[in-house]
């Protein structure tokens, strides 16, 4: 089971793209830390907790006594190192005291205090996972300059492109055929890059099969401190529906497989199952793609893989 605890929704950035509202940005609550524990027995009756990541909000604001105590109880549970997603406007220090994994938010010019992020990135003095979020900012930026900056970095391990969303805040008209375009410039980029670029290694896990899309593996734990999952309001925007305890979200994963299933475009989908999604929706056309990047995974499959095999042939 994969978990991802929201200790907060407090944030000092107000990105445009962000999934959060204004009013939950400037809300100082904390996720209650025994509450935190309470779930975490309960989610450990059922399953057990491979990996959790920490995000926000941002987690660099929160009191250095809150985060060691929640890196204490996270710990009884999960052996694994825990990864902390973070814009990385201050290096917290329980991000040198911890041995976690970090992930930086990253956009280049098009998330603000971009400059004093990069330099908190050379400064800090372990390996970094930089995540990019593909707004209409971000996809219209130079790829081969974007993997030249990174490349400059010496300690970026790995980078990887995270999809837009819309949701209940906004909605920037970024298609998904718009994601597998812009993924497409950093595979086909001839830059050679000093890191491993995620997407590829996620792209190949979809077409091997091991990859799962549905969310029977990964739920979340919210400031409120409820257990959720990512769904789609009527009008197709995300958010997070909170649920009453872990039994529900069985019954929510449930019924998630058999609306897919369902599905005209998905139940005859070679990728069904195991496709690029995080987080499923309801595919109505492909004439844009879907969210789980059909024609990005047909691409790779018949333009690179298939090409390779026809080279060495």
């Amino acid at each position: 089971m994969k978990l991802s605890i929201n200790p907060t929704y407090f944030c000092n950035f107000r990105c445009e793209f962000c999934y959060l509202g204004t009013d939950q940005l400037g809300d100082p609550r904390r996720l209650p830390l025994n509450r935190l524990d309470n779930l975490l027995t309960e989610i450990t009756k059922f399953e057990p907790i491979e990996y959790v990541d920490l995000y926000g909000g941002e987690v660099a604001l929160l009191p250095e006594d809150y985060m060691e105590q929640m890196f204490d109880i996270i710990e009884k549970y999960c052996k694994n190192r825990v990864s902390v997603i973070t814009n990385l406007s201050a290096i917290h220090p329980t991000f040198l005291s911890r041995d976690v994994i970090l992930s930086v938010s990253y956009d280049f010019n098009c998330r603000e205090k971009h400059e004093l992020v990069f330099q908190n990135m050379m400064k800090y003095p372990n390996d970094i996972h930089v995540l990019m979020l593909a707004g209409k900012c971000l996809i219209q930026q130079d790829v081969d300059e974007m993997i030249m900056m990174l490349n400059s970095l010496r300690n970026v391990a790995t980078v990887e492109i995270k999809p837009y969303s819309t949701n209940q805040y906004n909605a920037h008209g970024v298609s998904f055929r718009d994601f597998e375009e812009f993924v497409k410039k950093w595979i086909s980029s001839t830059v050679p890059k000093t890191f491993e670029f995620t997407n590829e290694r996620l792209i190949l896990d979809s077409l091997s099969g091991e990859a799962n899309s549905f969310s029977d593996d990964h739920v979340y734990i919210t400031p409120t401190g409820n257990l959720a999952v990512l769904d789609f309001d009527l009008n197709d925007n995300e958010f997070f529906l909170e649920l009453n305890n872990f039994e529900e979200y069985i019954q929510w994963t449930q019924k998630e497989k058999s609306r897919v299933h369902m599905n005209g475009y998905c139940k005859t989908c070679p990728y069904l199952g195991h496709c690029l999604s995080e987080h499923l929706r309801e595919v109505k056309t492909l004439e844009n793609s879907c969210n789980g990047f059909r024609h990005l995974l047909d691409w790779y499959k018949h333009e690179r893989l298939e090409s390779k095999t026809t080279a060495h042939a």
